[in-house]
């Protein structure tokens, strides 16, 4: 039985590589109504072969290369309160991430590591290193619309879900994920809106069990780095609460240079 994950926002295409939706669908409007209705086939010959799997594979690793470093800013807009945090990250394949806050002031130095399915969190105020457990896996990630599960399961999209071309043109490619029958996962389906010409995502939508529209994620500002187009900017917004939403932003971004092994140790994180 899969694990479903009942929080109001969850997820993280990002560091870890997280990261498109729709065109049509059988859904009315550019993305629909919350309940997605019977999905067509409608591919273009062209178009026929696309592999399903390698293109959201690409999409959703882009950003990672052998190892990557950079610096992003995460804005989270609620009904409540906005705040604005700048953090350094360092990235290597797949399976290891570490990303510090460098700003505002109050919060620098707090960071997380995730090595494989396993996160860690430090907090300097206290001096205090966390394991996160599984039980708090769904809570929000540093406040925003992303969660610790989305940090561990985003580069694992290709392994956990099975992947169908829904529709296809030589704009945009609609790919619809369904979770493998084993798979640990919070969501009843994905749909990828991809760029197929560039490989780009341009959306992806997030249903729950039900197939009840969940979350929307929308990428912007494409610039091509080190011979690869990727989106510079990205929106998380849940379906739940309107008006509310977390942006990402790159402000620098360097792929497959050297980061030291000891970067994604425990032992390290609070240096």
């Amino acid at each position: 039985m899969r694990r479903i994950h009942r929080h109001g926002s969850p997820l993280w295409g990002l560091l870890a590589g997280g990261l498109g939706t729709l065109l049509g669908l059988g859904i009315s409007g550019p993305f629909g109504s919350a309940r997605p209705g019977p999905l067509p086939v409608l591919v273009s010959p062209a178009l026929a072969a696309v592999n399903a799997q390698a293109l959201v594979r690409h999409v959703e690793t882009q950003y990672e290369g052998r190892s990557a470093h950079g610096t992003f800013q995460m804005k989270v807009v609620t009904t409540s309160w906005t705040r604005t945090m700048t953090l350094e990250f360092w990235s290597q394949g797949r399976d290891k991430m570490l990303a510090k806050i460098l700003a505002p002031m109050k919060d620098a130095g707090m960071a997380t590591l995730k090595v494989g399915d396993q996160m860690w969190e430090y907090f300097p105020n206290i001096d205090r290193l966390m394991r996160i457990p599984t039980s708090l896996m769904g809570e929000r990630w540093m406040g925003s619309d992303l969660t610790n599960d989305d940090l561990v399961k985003a580069s694992k999209i290709d392994q956990l879900y099975t992947f169908k071309v829904s529709k296809a043109t030589p704009a945009a490619v609609s790919i619809v994920a369904t979770p493998k029958p084993a798979a640990a996962v919070v969501w009843g389906h994905l749909v990828y809106l991809i760029d197929p010409a560039r490989e780009l995502p341009i959306a992806i939508r997030y249903y729950d069990e039900n197939g009840v529209l969940a979350r929307t994620v929308t990428f912007s500002d494409p610039r091509r780095i080190d011979g690869r187009w990727l989106p510079m900017k990205m929106r998380f917004e849940p379906a739940d609460r309107p008006g509310e939403f977390t942006e990402v932003a790159y402000r620098k971004l360097e792929l497959d240079r050297p980061v030291p092994a000891r970067t994604f140790s425990v032992e390290h994180l609070g240096k």
